[in-house]
């Protein structure tokens, strides 16, 4: 009955490490569209100017 525990401790954990490893993907894609928002309105800030 030990090892269901164990296991089911290991299944919890590999799904709490997917969820953090998703929101960071996304965290980081949210940041690179931001930045690459701000680049195309640098640019469209230069030629204009």
């Amino acid at each position: 009955m030990a090892d269901l525990i164990y296991l089911m401790m290991a299944y919890g954990f590999f799904w709490l490490l997917s969820f953090v490893f998703i929101f960071s993907i996304f965290s980081r894609q949210r940041r690179l569209d931001e930045e690459l928002t701000m680049l195309k309105q640098l640019l469209d800030d230069r030629q204009q100017g």
